[in-house]
Order: structure tokens, then C-alpha cells, then sequence
């Protein structure tokens, strides 16, 4: 058992429009890391700069570890809403998909689950909607959610909101994920990159929880390593 004490930011507008920070202290036990859609092989610099080393140092700590991800064939029936919105802005066939059986996510081996972190598969862009997620955190007593992956407007945005909507409290660490800018939406004058980016985020933080990054996350974790075997008061 540990404390985390880390550093939030959020976006208030009473008295004035502004980001505000504060630290919290956070019950290891329960927290649970959250990774949202970081299936893939190909090169990340986000999954691998980012997100592996503050899954490595949840994981060091012995924090509860879960993960989503989609899963095409659930989407392919014929007359399916979700299927076919996805097949028509993503140029998706997912007829293909139907009789996938051995259909597997794939994963870079810096985030790949353990066999002891379930990854839940999902058919919509909630990580919690017709899922075990819940009952699985629940069941540990989680009751904050430390949020990684992708994206920012789509899967994590709806899975983040959700969880909310069931009462976990959320931290989104900023800079382990990415917005998915489109042509017209890319500005490199924006901290963010983008539109999408800067408009996402800013409502994730005004309206959903709190964001921290992952370096802050990483030194949270340290100073439960550096006083294990110690008394701990929360602040």
C-alpha cells in the first residue's frame, strides 16, 4: 500500500478562464493504469517514449494494469450502425472481418499486456459500453483511473467520459496521446499541433477530470518506491 502525490492541471472558468494546478494524493491501490487502444506494431514514438516507461513505472509499484481495444467482427454484422459509420469514414471492410476467429491484437513488446492484465475488447468507442471493464475495477476497489492511448477525441475521449459517468475519477497523463489532426485542422503554433488537439483537450480538462504527464506520473511513482517500508501519512 502506498500514496501517490501528483500533480494536476485543469481548466476552470469561475473566477476567471484559466488553467489551475493542485496536488492529490491518490491510494495506490486504488488507481488502476488504463490503456486505451495502444494495440499495433508499428513504430510509436508516443507509445514508445511515453507511454511504455509510465506503464513500466504503474507497474513497478504493483498498480492494477488493464487495457481495451477493438475488435472489428463484433461491429460486422449486416445493419450494425457503428459498422457502418466506420465503413464509410474509414474505408473499412469489414465483412473481412466476420470470420476473423483467431483474431488477436497485436502489440509492441514494450506495452504488450502481462497474462495477469486483462484487455477487454470492445465494439464501440467506450472501453466501458457492453464490456467487463467496470466489473473488473470495481471488483479491486479502483476507483481512479490514471488514462493513456488513443485517441484523444475518439476512443479515450468516449472511454474517459464514460468512466466519469460511473463515478471514477480520471487522469489523463497528456502526453500519452495523440489527437489524430486531420489536414486542415494541423497548426504548429499550438502546443498541442492542432486543433483537434487543443480544443479536445481543453474540454477533457474543463469537463471530464485532470490531466499530469507521464514524467509526473514516473516521479509519483518513485516516491512510493522510495518510502516502501516507511510510514506513510496522505497530505
Amino acid at each position: 500500500m502506498g500514496y501517490l502525490h501528483l500533480r494536476i492541471r485543469y481548466y476552470r472558468d469561475s473566477p476567471y478562464y484559466v488553467y489551475a494546478y493542485e496536488a492529490i494524493t491518490l491510494r495506490s491501490e486504488e488507481t488502476a493504469f488504463l490503456l486505451v487502444d495502444v494495440d499495433g506494431e508499428a513504430p510509436n514514438p508516443t507509445t514508445e517514449k511515453f507511454i511504455a516507461p509510465a506503464l513500466g513505472a504503474a507497474r513497478e509499484i504493483g498498480m492494477r494494469v488493464a487495457y481495451v481495444h477493438n475488435d472489428l467482427r463484433l461491429v460486422a454484422d449486416p445493419g450494425n450502425i457503428v459498422g457502418e459509420v466506420w465503413g464509410r469514414t474509414k474505408g473499412i471492410d469489414l465483412k473481412s472481418w466476420k470470420d476473423r476467429a483467431d483474431y488477436k491484437p497485436r502489440y509492441l513488446p514494450c506495452v504488450a499486456p502481462l497474462p495477469d492484465e486483462p484487455d477487454f475488447p470492445k465494439w464501440i468507442w467506450s472501453g466501458f459500453h457492453d464490456t467487463m471493464l467496470d466489473q473488473h475495477l470495481r471488483s479491486w476497489g479502483i476507483k481512479t483511473l490514471i488514462a493513456v492511448g488513443y485517441n484523444q477525441r475518439a476512443c479515450l475521449h468516449y472511454t474517459c467520459s464514460e468512466a466519469v459517468g460511473r463515478n471514477y475519477r480520471v487522469i489523463l497523463l497528456s502526453d500519452c496521446t495523440k489527437a489524430a489532426e486531420q489536414p486542415d485542422t494541423i497548426d504548429e503554433r499550438l502546443p498541442e499541433g492542432g486543433w483537434i488537439g487543443r480544443i479536445t483537450l481543453r474540454n477533457f480538462e474543463h469537463l471530464i477530470g485532470y490531466t499530469s504527464t507521464s514524467a509526473e506520473f514516473i516521479e509519483a511513482c518513485r516516491g512510493i518506491r522510495s518510502t516502501r517500508g516507511e510510514s506513510i501519512i496522505s497530505g
